[in-house]
């Protein structure tokens, strides 16, 4: 029987920080693409366009040593929409905790960029949202403050939906965990001012507990539906059970995570696929754990 591709989007974790670059040449990078959209996948996110001193294009205002025969981000805009490919463009991160709150700077950032990628891409149909990188579970690091980012690109422009992908705050990420039902307190705390400008919310499924992951979704879910916001889930196909150091997840567990929110989330996107998904990963556990997606959900047997 043919099944449908429950993953229909994916993170781009390209050079600004994390995990290990494939240093893919370009071709190979359109063969990506082409993979992607093989198993229905019709949405990319940059998860950051600039980082401390990196950028994904030759930026005049960030550093970086890129010139305009190597802009990333061009290619992956162009190459999207020769295949029907919406992308969402991260912003600017100072780094991971942006530099313990300073929300300030980063707005005055993220303004810089948020122009910046305008002037250099507007034009490019495939060129569908933004997504703000600055990944939270409460109320510190004045998350509350940075969600204001939304407004700030609703401003710049008032055309293109916003992502948020953040994480749960349970026995996984936290030694003082909360409840669904207190998740949901501070997620309605957190949106109350700028919930209105954010279009997608996928939390990260990986972040809660398999047996209870169901009843975050469920707890977010309404705490979304209250602001507006669509909920998506963040499917994340690598491990954190057991050395958390980024290996591709079992595929049974990437299964049974699927199903747990099936009914629940309006669009299931993954970080991500080019780690640990696909068939030129660096992983031959990621080869083989496309394979097995590609069988079971796309109904073909080799």
């Amino acid at each position: 029987m043919k099944r449908d591709f429950p993953i229909t989007g994916t993170f781009i974790d390209e050079i600004t920080y994390g995990i290990p670059e494939a240093n893919w040449t370009r071709e190979q990078w359109a063969a990506e693409l082409d993979y992607m959209s093989e198993l229905s996948i019709d949405t990319l996110i940059f998860i950051r366009g600039a980082f401390e001193n990196k950028c994904v294009y030759p930026s005049k205002i960030f550093p970086t040593l890129k010139d305009e025969d190597d802009d990333f981000a061009g290619f992956i805009f162009n190459e999207a929409a020769k295949r029907g490919m919406d992308v969402f463009m991260g912003g600017y991160i100072s780094d991971l905790t942006w530099n313990g709150g300073d929300w300030r700077t980063e707005f005055s950032q993220n303004e810089k960029f948020v122009k910046e990628c305008v002037s250099r891409y507007g034009d490019i149909p495939s060129f569908k949202g933004w997504y703000i990188p600055h990944e939270g579970y409460d109320r510190i690091l004045n998350l509350k403050e940075i969600m204001g980012l939304a407004e700030l690109c609703k401003e710049l422009c008032p055309e293109k939906p916003v992502l948020v992908s953040p994480f749960f705050r349970t026995s996984v990420t936290s030694t003082e965990p909360f409840t669904p039902e207190r998740t949901a307190e501070e997620w309605d705390y957190i949106f109350e001012k700028h919930g209105r400008f954010i279009d997608y919310c996928a939390f990260q499924d990986g972040t809660a507990p398999l047996g209870d992951m169901a009843s975050y979704f469920r707890a977010v879910g309404t705490v979304c539906e209250k602001y507006g916001i669509e909920l998506w889930s963040n499917v994340e196909t690598f491990e954190r059970d057991v050395r958390n150091l980024y290996y591709p997840i079992a595929f049974d567990l990437l299964k049974r995570k699927i199903k747990e929110v099936e009914g629940i989330v309006a669009k299931r996107i993954t970080f991500e696929f080019s780690h640990f998904l696909s068939p030129q990963s660096m992983y031959i556990s990621a080869r083989n754990l496309h394979d097995l997606y590609k069988r079971y959900y796309g109904g073909k047997s080799k």
